[in-house]
């Protein structure tokens, strides 16, 4: 594999990573919550958002951009594929958007833990 290559591979590993934390937090809510959207339980929302990117920012680090589109995705497609469709989807996905900031934070937070841990 080339310098570039696994360069290339390397920064996008997170954005598959937090799209997999991004669908794991809507597809564990039914099993752990009862409910069939993650924010209909408030609490297990914003916690498993934040474990999630906590848990992104530590295994890949930055660009931080990349992890949340990449959560963001991972949610909008669980959504797109598990759930019934309606008209509120596009409301859905900008209250999506923001709440995605809490895994910004804590993929933040995550990141540097790791940078503290593992200087470059």
């Amino acid at each position: 594999m080339s310098r570039d290559s696994s360069w290339w591979s390397l920064r996008w590993t997170g954005f598959a990573v937090a799209g997999a934390a991004g669908a794991v937090v809507w597809a564990l809510s039914p099993w752990l919550t009862g409910r069939t959207e993650a924010w209909d339980a408030p609490r297990y929302y914003f916690l498993a958002l934040l474990v999630a990117g906590l848990v992104a920012g530590l295994a890949t680090g930055r660009p931080l951009w990349r992890l949340y589109v990449g959560a963001v995705l991972g949610q909008v497609l669980y959504m797109l594929i598990a759930l019934p469709l309606g008209p509120l989807l596009p409301i859905g996905v900008v209250i999506l958007l923001v709440f995605t900031l809490l895994f910004l934070a804590a993929a933040t937070l995550g990141w540097a833990v790791r940078q503290a841990v593992l200087p470059a």
